[in-house]
């Protein structure tokens, strides 16, 4: 699979807009083992945003790491002597749950047991079945958090976690002191899975399951297919996303440190104030020599005896730390030296930067250095510095050590780069060829329609697309909920990849097909001449794995002289074939709106 189909699968660059040749030949750049982000960030132009770099060079690496892990998985089968899975459904998957998935299939419908392409198809049905079911357990199953410790002074530190709530309700501050509390035995975590809306799920896949089914009733099939990994995922993906936003903010907080501007002033007077002993002086020029120092004892006097201490010096700003566990020694020099400019500065890793001052002086005056330096050279100060030892993630020690020292270091790149922070924000990256599509307010579109009940079928509406997938698009009518176009009604010809008929952030007009007043679900039309008598449409399974067919690459059904008659006779299963078409389409419309 590229790197640009994986993109576009995955959606991991959000409402970044970028063509798919920009992409790849980004990925040809990261082929060179020895590329670093730097070398990636030389590419940034105007239509290259840094935001976007990142953003590629982040789904490279998860990208990577998953064909490794295809390879490693195919070896595993082959040492345990297992049927190999075809390639072609391996390298369709985008995830690791995709490929459990798989391989959970093939184990309920071994080769030999049916004709190897319907048995495939089975397969593929069962991954879009799990995708399905984890896209509502993410959305709809609930966590019961209860206290599983008799130690009092812990149940009072964590009763505040105590409660029912929504999974994807959860903050990700909040799910890390969740999982902590689990890990260390003071919560006890128990999930409400949404059971009837999974096994409708089933319901409407039998027959496109039926080489995996192999007489297993929907329960049966359920466990088998389903719930044998689904919490486990629902816990590994929701800490996957709870991490990932740590690290983004600590992230955020570094880069800002990295690129905080230095005070214009010539002449700094850094003072320390420890927990106990004398407070510690460093005389600092702008460029970070230190051209004067001393340690002065707390006193009454203090203030006029640091003046004395700071002599001839034509001292501009006085740089005095944060926070101190003696906050009226600060307070009594804050107020003495009120008449010159005063800087406070971060004392994150104290410790850490002292002992990397080579200056031979007393412990006080070195945390007086230190802050003098973090203060007017910030960038070259806090590069000297392991960032994992600032602590800047909030539960650290919840968190991927490696992957939270990838994010400082793309950090430290995007420092070295010149980029200032704000240049990662949504609304600063925008570009020709990376643009950026904001949602417009919900009361400009559609005036006069003030909630759901205001909607009728037929009546046209002005929209904005805000998001694509494989089955249609969403789009936004100035209502509090999206309405879906179904790929079916995207346009009066067949539309095999809604990508090719619509963009994000693309004005439209649409007419309302139905309305689900109580579940607030609106499903539109994007088709201008709904009489019209279209072409048959080529044969396709809304339920494929890789998407709408493409005109290059191995199809799935890859297997030698396993070509399907063209005019192989229709099976009368009890009921229309149309009709199983259109409950596994509602089913997936379902998944999809739940997605929302």
């Amino acid at each position: 699979m590229r790197l640009s189909t994986y993109i576009q699968r995955t959606r991991v660059l959000g409402s970044l807009k970028v063509d798919e040749h920009t992409i790849d030949s980004i990925a040809e750049k990261m082929d060179d083992s020895s590329t670093t982000f730097d070398d990636i960030l030389a590419l940034r132009s105007e239509r290259v945003s840094p935001l976007l770099l990142l953003g590629v060079w982040r789904a490279a690496k998860r990208h990577g790491q998953h064909q490794v892990y295809l390879n490693a998985v195919a070896e595993r089968r082959r040492a345990e002597r297992r049927d190999p899975i075809a390639w072609a459904l391996l390298k369709a998957t985008t995830a690791r749950h995709e490929v459990a998935a798989v391989e959970r299939a093939e184990a309920l419908a071994p080769s030999g047991r049916s004709a190897e392409h319907r048995r495939r198809d089975a397969v593929k049905a069962a991954i879009t079945l799990w995708n399905s079911c984890l896209a509502i357990a993410r959305k709809e199953a609930k966590l019961q958090i209860s206290l599983d410790t008799d130690d009092t002074a812990l149940s009072a530190e964590y009763a505040d976690f105590v409660d029912t709530v929504f999974v994807n309700d959860v903050p990700a501050h909040r799910w890390l002191g969740i999982r902590r509390g689990g890990r260390l035995g003071i919560l006890r975590l128990k999930f409400q899975l949404p059971l009837e809306r999974l096994e409708a799920q089933i319901e409407a896949r039998r027959g496109s399951l039926s080489a995996v089914a192999a007489g297993r009733d929907d329960e049966t099939l359920l466990d088998a297919l389903v719930l044998t990994d689904l919490i486990q995922w629902l816990l590994a993906l929701k800490d996957d996303e709870a991490q990932f936003l740590a690290m983004r903010s600590a992230g955020d907080t570094y880069l800002n440190m990295l690129s905080a501007k230095p005070p214009q002033n010539r002449v700094f007077a850094a003072i320390n104030v420890p927990t106990s002993g004398p407070v510690g002086l460093a005389i600092l020029l702008r460029d970070g020599r230190v051209v004067g120092h001393d340690t002065i004892p707390v006193s009454d006097t203090l203030v006029a005896d640091l003046e004395k201490a700071i002599g001839t010096h034509p001292v501009e700003a006085v740089i005095l730390p944060s926070d101190s566990k003696r906050p009226d020694v600060l307070r009594q020099i804050s107020d003495g030296f009120s008449a010159l400019e005063v800087i406070r500065t971060s004392t994150k890793a104290m410790k850490v930067a002292m002992l990397a001052v080579v200056n031979d002086v007393p412990k006080a005056t070195k945390g007086a250095i230190v802050l003098g330096r973090r203060t007017v050279c910030p960038k070259d100060h806090w590069l000297e510095l392991d960032p994992v030892s600032l602590n800047l993630a909030e539960y650290q020690r919840e968190l991927d050590e490696e992957a939270l020292r990838a994010f400082f270091e793309e950090m430290q790149a995007l420092a070295r780069a010149g980029i200032p922070p704000n240049a990662l924000k949504l609304e600063n990256s925008g570009s020709k060829g990376a643009k950026l599509q904001a949602r417009p307010s919900l009361k400009s579109l559609n005036p006069l329609v003030k909630n759901t009940e205001d909607l009728r079928p037929g009546m046209q509406l002005d929209g904005v697309v805000t998001n694509i997938t494989q089955f249609g698009a969403f789009v936004n009518v100035g209502l509090p909920h999206e309405g879906l176009v179904h790929v079916s009604e995207l346009a009066d010809h067949f539309v095999s990849d809604p990508n090719e008929v619509v963009t994000i952030g693309q004005s439209v007009k649409a007419n309302v097909l139905g309305i689900d007043i109580a579940r607030r679900r609106i499903s539109l039309s994007m088709r201008t001449n709904k009489t019209v008598a279209r072409p048959q449409e080529p044969r396709h399974d809304p339920e494929r794995i890789d998407g709408p067919p493409k005109r290059r690459g191995e199809p799935l059904d890859d297997i030698p002289g396993r070509s399907r008659p063209q005019n192989r006779p229709s099976i009368n299963r009890g009921r229309p074939a149309a009709n199983v078409s259109r409950s596994q389409a509602l089913a997936d419309l379902e998944a999809l709106f739940k997605k929302k």
